[in-house]
């Protein structure tokens, strides 16, 4: 499982994801001023992209949003 786009218009281009994620899974297109899931496939699904997310612009499936939220969002 791995992180997903819930729509990539709500991201605001912070790069939270690109610099939180322990897996490099992220890369940040500066022409598009967006971050994109470059590497899914290196998703360990800990969530910290998601908590993060200022744009709210990923997810997870139901299963691991809900671990994620006692995390506190």
């Amino acid at each position: 499982m791995a992180v997903r786009r819930l729509d990539l218009n709500k991201c605001i281009g912070c790069m939270n994801c690109v610099s939180i994620c322990p897996m490099d899974v992220f890369r940040f297109d500066a022409k598009e001023n967006k971050s994109v899931i470059a590497y899914p496939e290196n998703c360990q699904s800990c969530g910290q992209c998601w908590l993060n997310c200022l744009g709210h612009s990923l997810y997870f499936d139901n299963e691991i949003r809900a671990v994620a939220l006692t995390a506190s969002r």
